[in-house]
């Protein structure tokens, strides 16, 4: 396997908004011209963007590279993006960073012995809103990143954990949104989620535990969920009974406290559940 660490800026030309934008994207990546002695020669891998959490302010190494080993370990092509945060940056600078590294892994898939129709976007807390957002593009803003409307990179599928999907009444996780579209902003909540299915969604899998009360379930991942099945969009939605907020690939050396391993020996099983989830939706791993 190779590694690789991308400028977006650089790479499509675009100049930063300001000296603290970031727009990166590493990644884990199957090489073809190491591995074929040993390998399936005509093996095409799907490609998994992982965008971590972080509350808009920060961006989670927890939700980064474990969730990226985790999902190569699967045959998956992984790549996570460190995207522009509060307080220099506000929206739509992180939702363009993403339409960059989308469009970016459609126009090297072959490059990567992928196929550009089979990029999952998985999110994790406000990660997950932002790979929400990625999912549910409205035309207009599209046209702020023309290369991706000329490509027509899009994602065939989402894995969201625990996700900041944005009430459409206030609860605890509003603030994230606040905290997304600047001070100045007098309605964040409309990018809720809930507000953009009709631009349309991939097929998503849904995962989040009880006891999580930093984003809670019953007015962010259960309403998606089921707004999702209103409109016979493929879903599944997994709800575990224990676990904090963050548990990301439920990995012992991401836990925060002795009290998430106990806690997240249920939950371990979703990255396989959503492996299973992604290849009933036509995203795996294919031998030609």
């Amino acid at each position: 396997m190779k590694v690789t660490n991308i400028d977006l800026y650089k790479y499509f030309n675009e100049p930063k908004p300001n000296k603290q934008a970031r727009g990166f994207l590493h990644g884990i990546f199957f090489d073809h011209d190491l591995d074929d002695l040993e390998m399936c020669p005509k093996r095409v891998h799907p490609m998994m963007l992982v965008i971590p959490g972080g509350g808009y302010c920060f961006v989670s190494r927890r939700e980064a590279n474990p969730v990226c080993l985790a999902f190569a370990n699967e045959g998956f092509n992984c790549f996570w993006l460190d995207y522009s945060v509060s307080p220099y940056s506000h929206y739509p600078t992180m939702l363009i960073e993403a339409m960059m590294a989308l469009t970016y892994l459609h126009k090297k898939a072959k490059y990567f012995h992928s196929n550009p129709k089979q990029i999952a976007v998985s999110g994790f807390s406000a990660g997950g809103h932002l790979a929400g957002m990625l999912g549910t593009l409205s035309e207009e803003e599209k046209t702020l990143f023309p290369p991706l409307l000329k490509s027509g990179a899009k994602a065939a599928a989402l894995v969201l954990g625990y996700p900041v999907i944005g009430p459409l009444e206030k609860d605890c996780s509003s603030q994230y949104l606040g905290i997304l579209m600047g001070e100045g902003d007098p309605n964040p909540d409309r990018m809720s989620l809930l507000r953009r299915l009709d631009n349309g969604i991939p097929p998503t899998y849904i995962w989040s535990t009880k006891e999580d009360t930093t984003v809670p379930p019953d007015t962010n991942a259960k309403p998606f969920a089921e707004a999702l099945k209103e409109r016979k969009i493929p879903c599944l939605y997994r709800l575990y009974e224990h676990g904090p907020h963050g548990l990301t690939s439920c990995d012992p050396n991401t836990y925060l406290a002795k009290q998430d391993h106990r806690d997240a020996d249920a939950a371990r099983g979703w990255i396989r559940e959503a492996v299973q989830f992604l290849a009933s939706n036509g995203v795996a791993v294919i031998d030609r």
